[in-house]
């Protein structure tokens, strides 16, 4: 019982950051350009613009 209990804690520790890490690389990802490096949100025109 106590290697099952040891071996699930490793596993779930183990996927748990993989799986953050893994969120927050597609976020950044498809944030930016990969070309010119300019954020892909579209943004409304500020003051300045207008």
């Amino acid at each position: 019982m106590l290697v099952v209990s040891v071996v699930v804690s490793v596993v779930f520790g183990g996927l748990v950051p993989g799986f953050l890490l893994g969120l927050l690389a597609f976020r950044v990802k498809s944030r930016w350009c990969p070309r010119c490096g300019e954020s892909t949100l579209a943004m409304g025109p500020t003051e300045r613009e207008r």
